[in-house]
């Protein structure tokens, strides 16, 4: 989507060029450069086709239509900020200068190469690796209705928002820009086949679907430069069951492995402490899984907001243990036994505002 153009100089600098070229034994070379003015007259329209203007420059703006169909994402890569993704777009536009004479027309479609003809100069703004794998050329009707196909796959970058992981739902956007023209010169028009495979809205990790696309302009504010903008998005909704089962449930069995040591004797000193001090490892361990599984961020995401308030609640488990550890040993057990009653239920209640938090954050 990135076709540059060449056109040969005007034609009183010919007789020069070619005694230049003669002398230099490489006039094979320069006829085969100066071929694209060759393939104009074929195609059975004016001499003005393969100028670099676009259709109709003094007029309207250029409208150039857009379908894109989602073959497959393969996945999204949390830390990296990148989808892999494999998809199929149809970008079409009108150019009445390729438009045949009727006694020439046979109905069917002429194939040119990209570099032969005016594109919009089209771009994928967040491409991070794209691979094209259909060759760069353009079927063109008689009417001078022109459509480029290509099959792209690859990465893409996408600025994800974490903070209701892992019940988050992102938005992954394919940003294309026409990079050489302003919204004056071209404009994008509203796709009206965007689909995605059916499979990918039942998917195992993520659930995807199409939004409607969005018109704007891509500015670039210090070059005081505007281009025209055309943005397809695909919603992406996580499946929190994989995170809820591997990682919220184990540290909801921790948390109440420490709460176990409120049900102990408070003279029992080395199970009590014993098992605030494991709960507490583990936690750290799990904390450090989790953050290894996302970006550094500057905010907290709900899964951190469990975890610290999981760390909490066991740090004040192993207090409370070694508090009535202390009144046992001093002979105040019955303060000691009314303080691990008490610890008992207000566990349970922290452990219930905790988990409202990380629902509400």
């Amino acid at each position: 989507m990135k076709p540059s153009h060449q056109f040969c100089r005007p034609c009183s600098l010919a007789p020069r060029l070619v005694r230049h070229l003669r002398s230099i034994k490489i006039l094979p070379l320069a006829l085969l450069l100066m071929s694209p003015s060759l393939f104009a007259q074929d195609l059975g329209s004016d001499s003005h086709e393969l100028v670099g203007d676009r259709p109709n420059s003094a007029g309207d703006a250029t409208e150039v239509a857009v379908s894109l169909y989602v073959i497959d994402i393969d996945s999204i890569d949390d830390v990296k900020q990148r989808f892999s993704i494999d998809f199929f777009v149809n970008i079409s536009w009108q150019d009445s200068r390729l438009a045949l004479e009727e006694s020439r027309r046979t109905g069917r479609n002429r194939t040119l190469n990209l570099d032969e003809i005016w594109s919009p100069r089209g771009l994928i703004v967040n491409d991070r690796g794209l691979n094209r794998q259909l060759p760069l050329v353009a079927d063109i009707d008689d009417l001078g209705h022109v459509q480029y196909r290509q099959r792209f796959s690859g990465d893409l970058a996408v600025d994800l928002d974490l903070r209701e992981f892992p019940f988050d739902t992102q938005r992954l956007p394919i940003t294309i820009v026409s990079y050489q023209y302003s919204p004056d010169e071209v404009r994008f028009s509203l796709p009206t086949a965007i689909s995605i495979d059916d499979r990918l809205s039942n998917a195992d990790e993520w659930r995807y679907q199409m939004l409607e696309p969005e018109i704007g302009e891509f500015t670039i504010a210090a070059a005081d430069v505007v281009r025209p903008q055309l943005t397809i998005v695909i919603e992406a909704q996580r499946n929190a069951r994989y995170y809820l089962l591997t990682m919220l449930l184990p540290i909801t069995l921790i948390l109440f492995m420490a709460w176990t040591a409120f049900w102990l004797q408070p003279n029992i000193i080395p199970p009590r402490i014993g098992i605030s001090t494991a709960s507490i490892f583990s936690l750290i361990a799990f904390g450090f899984s989790i953050r290894l599984s996302l970006p550094p961020v500057a905010y907290l995401t709900k899964t951190d907001v469990f975890v610290i308030g999981s760390m909490l609640m066991v740090f004040l488990a192993l207090g409370v243990a070694v508090i009535g550890s202390r009144w046992a040993n001093s002979d105040r057990m019955a303060q000691a036994l009314r303080l691990n009653a008490i610890a008992r239920w207000v566990y349970v209640a922290l452990f219930i505002a905790v988990a409202a938090a990380t629902a509400i954050i």
